[in-house]
């Protein structure tokens, strides 16, 4: 997707596609070989431990990457391949290939493939011209670091099983980085490196975020910032306020974070009012320049404005992280329970007039919206609008439902929700876990007939909001 409005809460423009961690994770070994002012990627790779997956799989590499050659290791052979444009969750940003079979029926996967690559991407930055968009999948080159998120951009191969809607951008690595232009390089699930080469290893699963260029870091007990655009006092104010929310959404929710969070600071590469953030846990990337920097928190009059963004890209290491959703609805849960968490931290946490303007700028944007309500919402066309309907709707829905239920069954629909496995996070995973969470089973049909089912789910939510009627204010 696309980016350009100027502050954008971005996390996820495809499905992550499996609901809990993948315990058959695929193994990366190989290099990486980078120029931060050529704008170029040499990889060589050889992917192993792959799950077993029958004639419905692609492997997916960025459409940047001009293949060299992939081998089957077992057998020494080079092997061909091929492309399949159905797969249409690439959107272009990523180009799906396949084995064909003997005889060119069917499809096979190697146990152990090697596979080979290079890429060479535009630099963008304001000394050479800014292109005319960023987003979060884009191999970014900004004259002085390169980003690469872990989810979209498939600079790393990334398995997808088409059949089970299972994919598997969360691998095993150990991979050697080289910059010769850079002064620190970074990969996701290890420590920020001083130098131009560098080993980076992870026995734990990870999406593979990568930042390298030339760029200071601060850390601050555990925390890092790299590439920071604030002196060492914002920098402790910052980690505070982070840490504020953590142990807000822990205390509720009853799930430590298990790992120190890294931010990354980094300029768009299109022009300087682009701006948005994403997560790739234990990363929170922050894209922007001047006021979208992540130092606008302490501007004294867009500051209490920027803390609700923080607080909703800490919200998905709940619902997006630790339950990962992976249908079209799934966008209501990570997006919508998300923005929710971000609202409820900073009605309480922070200042209550900032919580009340977002309401009512909420309110306000969706005066003439047309929303289908949850129960028919089955695919992405569905939702009219998905950033109105995910982040604005959604949120505004689940406030009305906690001024019925209470704060504390809102509380244990949450949980409920975490804590159930699933092999689809669909609309009836949303039910069942909302009908586990209220003890009177007439008030959960009530409910879910007002804001699951009725046409009118939204005037209704929004009388409820404003106080007009329904809501008891547990």
């Amino acid at each position: 997707m696309k980016i350009k409005t100027l502050i954008t809460l971005v996390f996820i423009n495809f499905f992550w596609l499996a609901v809990y961690a993948q315990d058959d994770a695929p193994t990366l070994s190989g290099s990486v070989n980078i120029s931060v002012n050529k704008g170029t990627m040499e990889c060589d790779f050889i992917l192993k431990n792959m799950p077993h997956i029958e004639n419905t799989y692609v492997i997916r590499i960025n459409s940047g990457m001009n293949i060299h050659y992939f081998k089957d290791l077992k057998h020494g052979n080079l092997i061909y391949y091929d492309t399949d444009s159905k797969d249409t969750l690439s959107s272009g940003e990523s180009i799906a290939y396949f084995f064909p079979g003997n005889k060119n029926v069917g499809r096979f996967l190697p146990q152990e493939l090697e596979l080979k690559y290079v890429g060479m991407f535009p630099i963008a930055d304001s000394a050479r011209g800014y292109s005319v968009q960023d987003w979060r999948g884009n191999v970014a080159f900004n004259g002085y670091s390169v980003r690469a998120d872990g989810l979209q951009s498939a600079w790393y191969p990334v398995l997808y099983d088409m059949k089970k809607q299972a994919r598997y951008e969360n691998v095993k690595y150990d991979l050697n980085i080289t910059c010769s232009d850079c002064s620190t390089l970074f990969l996701n699930g290890n420590k920020p490196v001083k130098g131009q080469k560098a080993r980076f290893v992870s026995d734990v699963p990870r999406p593979l975020t990568m930042y390298c260029g030339r760029y200071d870091v601060a850390e601050i007990n555990g925390t890092a910032i790299l590439n920071p655009d604030m002196d060492k006092t914002q920098q402790k104010s910052f980690i505070n306020t982070i840490n504020n929310y953590k142990h807000y959404y822990e205390e509720n929710l009853g799930i430590p974070y298990k790992e120190d969070i890294t931010f990354i600071q980094t300029t768009p590469t299109a022009a300087p009012d682009h701006a948005f953030l994403f997560v790739s846990y234990p990363v929170i990337m922050n894209i922007g320049i001047g006021k979208y920097g992540l130092n606008s928190m302490f501007d004294k009059k867009r500051g209490d404005y920027y803390k609700p963004y923080l607080a909703h890209e800490l919200g998905h290491y709940y619902f997006g992280t630790y339950l990962r959703t992976n249908t079209s609805f799934g966008h209501v849960v990570d997006e919508g329970f998300a923005e929710f968490l971000s609202l409820k931290a900073t009605k309480n946490l922070f200042v209550d007039s900032i919580y009340q303007k977002i309401i009512k700028n909420k309110l306000k944007s969706l005066e003439k919206f047309k929303a289908k309500p949850f129960s028919l919402i089955k695919n992405d066309d569905d939702f009219n609008n998905r950033n109105l309907y995910v982040y604005t709707y959604a949120p505004v829905i689940l406030m009305a439902i906690e001024k019925e239920i209470g704060e504390k069954s809102m509380w244990l629909w949450m949980k409920n929700m975490l804590n159930t496995k699933t092999d689809f996070t669909d609309y009836q995973f949303f039910e069942k876990t909302f009908d586990a969470s209220i003890t009177d089973k007439t008030e959960a049909e009530k409910i879910k007939k007002k804001y699951f089912i009725a046409e009118d789910a939204l005037s209704n939510a929004v009388a409820t909001v404003e106080g007009v009627n329904g809501g008891t204010n547990h």
